[in-house]
């Protein structure tokens, strides 16, 4: 038996030796007789193919068309497996889109609204701290010092960039941004305990002014 792979499909094939003088002929050859085709992908022989295929050729089937095809099909459902837990190719994705994001808001005129901002912070923020955890579960313990200095970084092209707009000729000091920027500040150096100055000063990383 022979297997030919066309347009998706394995064409089965039975050969037959013709002998010198059996039909006249004057020397012998091989002669090929179609049985039926399959998809290449199949993983059970079709019935109808079953009861025309001796046992040899059953077998010949088995393992030429039937066991390539499971392997292939259990190599992909792993593989599939594999993408679905896999985050890489969702941020790779989410970068791009991002990118293409802000090309769009230089040149178009259509704002975007503040609450889907805030939500992507939000994703943001937990990613990097998930990527944090991930790294400090595999190697050494992240700095928490390091992830607040790339929170301040972003932060800060964020703005230069015109993510918050210009300030108001006037009550500046009732803008959201100026609130935060106080509230950062005095998470950052206040004299009350929770500062991270004072938490620094506490952990002896930091001198103490004296008063």
């Amino acid at each position: 038996m022979h297997a030919k792979r066309r347009n998706g499909k394995v064409l089965l094939y039975r050969s037959t030796y013709i002998r010198k003088g059996e039909r006249g002929n004057t020397h012998g050859y091989a002669e090929q007789r179609f049985v039926g085709s399959m998809n290449v992908d199949a993983q059970t022989i079709p019935a109808e193919l079953v009861g025309e295929l001796t046992e040899v050729e059953l077998l010949y089937v088995q393992q030429r068309v039937i066991e390539p095809a499971q392997k292939e099909a259990e190599a992909r459902r792993v593989a599939e497996e594999a993408r679905a837990l896999d985050p890489s190719w969702r941020v790779d994705e989410a970068v791009r889109l991002l990118a293409e994001a802000v090309d769009k808001m230089g040149a178009s005129s259509v704002a975007v609204d503040t609450n889907r901002m805030g939500a992507l912070q939000k994703v943001v923020g937990v990613l990097i701290e998930r990527a944090g955890m991930s790294t400090s579960s595999n190697s050494e313990p992240a700095n928490p010092l390091k992830k607040a200095l790339e929170a301040i970084k972003l932060a800060a092209a964020a703005v230069a960039n015109g993510r918050c707009g210009r300030a108001p000729s006037e009550n500046v000091r009732n803008t959201e941004q100026y609130q935060l920027w106080t509230e950062i500040k005095a998470a950052m150096e206040g004299d009350m305990g929770g500062s991270l100055l004072r938490a620094l000063q506490d952990a002896g990383f930091v001198k103490a002014k004296i008063r």
